[in-house]
Formats: structure tokens, sequence, C-alpha cells
């Protein structure tokens, strides 16, 4: 079964971020920075997906969180797009989503998407 949320993922590792659907868990060898991609709602009709997807960048600074949403903006408008997925808009972002829980700097942006079920 298709999973656009792992498309995405693979695209941002590809792109040379550490990025998951969770957030690796605090610990010693944690990563400094990383990307999480969340489906928030879309959606879909004739075998055709329609997902909103939250892309959330997190690192040790904000002005490297906005770096990265602002490198991965950049390139879900201007590069290929992953595998199985026909078309990404940016819906809103980049713009800063602090964390309460962990006090990282992280932002935001939301994708509209257009992507196959199967």
């Amino acid at each position: 079964m298709y999973s656009v949320t792992e498309q995405l993922v693979a695209w941002l590792v590809g792109l040379g971020y550490r990025a998951s659907t969770q957030p690796p868990k605090d610990s010693p060898d944690s990563p400094d920075e990383f990307v999480t991609v969340e489906r928030t709602g879309g959606g879909s009709e004739n075998l055709i997906d329609y997902p909103l997807i939250a892309i959330q960048t997190w690192a040790k600074t904000e002005p490297r969180a906005e770096e990265m949403a602002n490198d991965i903006r950049a390139r879900a408008i201007l590069t290929e797009q992953p595998e199985g997925v026909h078309s990404m808009r940016v819906n809103a972002g980049p713009y800063p989503f602090y964390d309460e829980d962990t006090r990282c700097p992280r932002y935001q942006l939301v994708l509209d998407c257009t992507a196959k079920i199967v």
C-alpha cells in the first residue's frame, strides 16, 4: 500500500535531511537537527489522494530551523516530486512552531499534495 508520508520521508532523506514520521527519542545520541512529516488532513477520490502534510524542521537554533524549512519549501516548489506524488503546493509557512515540551526551535510548513493511492 502506498504511503505519501513515507515517500516524503524518503524524498527528504534523499535531500540530505534526517527525516521520519516521529521525532527521535530524546537521548545523548539524538541528532542536532531533523525533519518530521505528518499527515494532518486531506481527502481522496477516484484513486487519487489529496493529503495535507505538515513538515516540521527541528534544530538547535531558530535560524537553522528556519533555514531548513526555507530550503525544503524551495525544493518542494522547484525540484522533482517524490515518487507517487504528482504535485506539491505550499499551503502555509514556513513559520515558527516552537515546541514547549522539548524547548527545541522548530519551524513548520504545510503542503497540499496530490498523490496516487495505490
